[in-house]
């Protein structure tokens, strides 16, 4: 009998272990990329090389989705390049001959200083248009940015849901000797440095528009302060309160702010108008609340709080004023952020001496592993398009943020030779 009882706690064990470490499955991807045949543009014989830059940037910001895989045009049976946009006749049987499950076509014209970029998409097994004919104006400076739009674009056309190559990731990183602000690419490229006061920066997080940063610093000599940068111009102090403020984080929908303040001896979440005014309290325990993030629909708040002696992930109806407690495992959870579509939020918990990545789903409380390394991972950070996660790795040494798609595939490295960089956050989308 009691043979039978150690084989099934062995089981149920097994069992319990294996749920737990159940795949996530990403929305859209179907479990395949699309095999997309991306033909080089038509282009007049002085704009080649502009068609050449465009094309490579296509290409790789639509395979940076991880929906799209870039057919080699050495597979082709047709011309690579685009000939006669607004005539051009697609024979489906050939890029169905090579694996095509899409085909671009397009046109770049270049004006002085600006350029157009005109394009069609066809989606070859079902032997259609996707969608209407498009068009993308620039100016030539900013190709690669309208490349990455364009692949969001396509991506969108095949899945419902936009890519995300187009938007950014801010990021701390101590390379010129101070912890400042610093703003890249979602694939790591472009990074540029949007603070200088060589004081201690932290904790960027962007505006729903992607047009507006919000970050702690040290600088001005009243302690942790916060201050708003729109668009690269100088940054102003958001609240004129003398309390300590560590951290601020934009609400997706209401334009305004989940603040951690301490103020009369105790440190909790209060809520602020973007403009600085309208300062609310949202918590009232003992205990130390810190670290929110907003669900999608802006009426709830996940966060940090030790009210219980140990530090746990609590969610906040803004409309009720409930709260509840959602992790019972652990007593150091951390860095909990809300995806946009609504199903997970990711977070990191210790285990021994360092940090795993985990999602939960706030409703369940079902948890689910999604990075697990022998050094520390911590901070995640959705992107817009809810299908990857960008967070801080120690894994290399030096603190350095990473992307990850949700379903623990496509790790990728986006901060080498920046020193230690942290506190990743992922914009959303401009236009």
């Amino acid at each position: 009998m009691q043979r039978w009882i150690l084989i099934v706690c062995v089981l149920f064990s097994a069992a319990a272990e294996a749920q737990d470490r159940a795949r996530v499955v990403v929305p859209g991807s179907g479990g395949r990329a699309f095999q997309i045949a991306v033909r080089k543009f038509e282009a007049g014989p002085s704009q080649v090389g502009l068609r050449e830059k465009f094309h490579q940037e296509l290409t790789r910001a639509l395979e940076y989705s991880s929906l799209m895989k870039a057919v080699p045009h050495k597979a082709f049976l047709e011309p690579i390049e685009t000939r006669d946009f607004e005539n051009s006749a697609v024979r489906f049987e050939n890029w169905r001959g090579i694996g095509a499950d899409a085909l671009v076509d397009g046109q770049v014209l270049q004006s002085g200083s600006s350029v157009r970029i005109r394009f069609k998409v066809w989606d070859v097994v079902r032997q259609r248009r996707q969608g209407k004919p498009g068009r993308l104006d620039a100016e030539v400076k900013d190709l690669p940015k309208i490349a990455r739009e364009l692949a969001d674009e396509i991506v969108y056309r095949f899945t419902g849901r936009r890519g995300v190559s187009s938007t950014q990731i801010a990021f701390v990183s101590d390379r010129s000797g101070n912890k400042e602000i610093y703003v890249m690419n979602a694939d790591g490229s472009g990074k540029t440095r949007v603070t200088g006061n060589r004081s201690i920066n932290l904790f960027p997080d962007w505006s729903a528009n992607g047009r507006e940063l919000v970050y702690t610093s040290y600088k001005g000599g009243r302690g942790a302060d916060l201050w708003k940068l729109i668009q690269g111009r100088k940054g102003r102090r958001l609240i004129d309160e003398p309390f300590e403020k560590f951290r601020g984080v934009w609400s997706p929908k209401k334009g305004t702010l989940a603040v951690v303040m301490h103020r009369n001896g105790n440190t909790d979440l209060f809520s602020v108008r973007g403009d600085g005014r309208r300062i609310q309290r949202l918590t009232t325990s003992r205990g130390i609340d810190a670290s929110p993030g907003w669900s999608p629909d802006g009426n709830k708040i996940v966060f940090v709080s030790d009210r219980t002696g140990s530090k746990q992930l609590y969610i906040k109806n803004l409309g009720s004023s409930e709260e509840r407690r959602i992790t019972f495992r652990g007593s150091y959870n951390a860095s909990p952020a809300w995806s946009p579509t609504g199903e997970w939020i990711a977070f990191a918990a210790q285990t021994g001496s360092n940090f795993d990545i985990y999602l939960i789903d706030p409703e369940s409380g079902y948890t689910t592993p999604l990075v697990v390394h022998p050094r520390s991972d911590e901070e995640p950070a959705w992107s817009p398009d809810g299908r990857k996660l960008a967070f801080r790795s120690s894994r290399r040494g030096r603190k350095e943020v990473y992307t990850i798609n949700i379903d623990g595939s496509n790790l990728q490295r986006l901060t080498p030779d920046y020193g230690n960089s942290t506190n990743p956050a992922w914009s959303g989308w401009t236009r």
